[in-house]
């Protein structure tokens, strides 16, 4: 679902910054932290992460060479399906920028543009698991199977926004809007749902 790939001039990383900065990136805790997610959604969404650390031999940016020891710039592209793109968007360019500021201990990410980040949306029909075209819908199934009975009991409902089925447990993130209750995937979703709202 989520296919990153950090391009880093040769030498601007050290080896254990590179191994840091790729574990946070591919890390769903790291993405949606515990509490703003539902822990159940984590198997799933956590085994379609990969990422990639790229070191070019030569990198050129403004016109010049950047040198090993020189100020450093990144470019980060993160692959999602595409109906997810726009969404994503904001909170990945965010959760990216914060990963690279927070390994290398270097404020300059929020001060000068330094680190590029692309939210790729792959089109529908373009992701593939299980040797067959998996569509972002398939994708949100593959999240929900294990709920599927909870729902039916009515102990589990759909997340409004993308369609998670979501156990009603205590770990639920939820929001009452007239006297209905709605429970989301994580509190991005929720929030991103009461904007809609107004």
């Amino acid at each position: 679902m989520m296919f990153v790939e950090l391009f880093a001039p040769k030498g601007a990383l050290s080896a254990d910054q590179r191994r840091q900065v790729a574990e946070t990136l591919g890390s769903p805790d790291e993405f949606v932290p515990d509490a703003e997610r539902h822990a159940g959604i984590t198997g799933v969404f956590g085994s379609l992460f990969h990422v990639v650390v790229h070191e070019p031999e030569l990198w050129v940016a403004g016109g010049r060479v950047l040198e090993p020891g020189g100020p450093a710039q990144y470019v980060v592209r993160v692959h999602v399906p595409g109906p997810w793109r726009k969404e994503m968007s904001e909170f990945i360019i965010s959760w990216a920028t914060k990963a690279l500021a927070t390994v290398t201990g270097d404020a300059r990410p929020y001060q000068e543009p330094v680190v590029q980040v692309h939210v790729l949306g792959v089109p529908e029909g373009g992701i593939g698991l299980f040797g067959e075209v998996t569509r972002s819908a398939r994708i949100v199934e593959m999240m929900s199977e294990p709920y599927r009975a909870d729902l039916a009991a009515g102990k589990a409902v759909e997340d409004p926004l993308c369609g998670v089925i979501v156990p009603l447990d205590d770990g639920a993130i939820t929001l009452e809007v007239d006297g209905r209750v709605h429970a989301f995937c994580c509190a991005g979703c929720r929030d991103q749902f009461a904007a809609k709202l107004g």
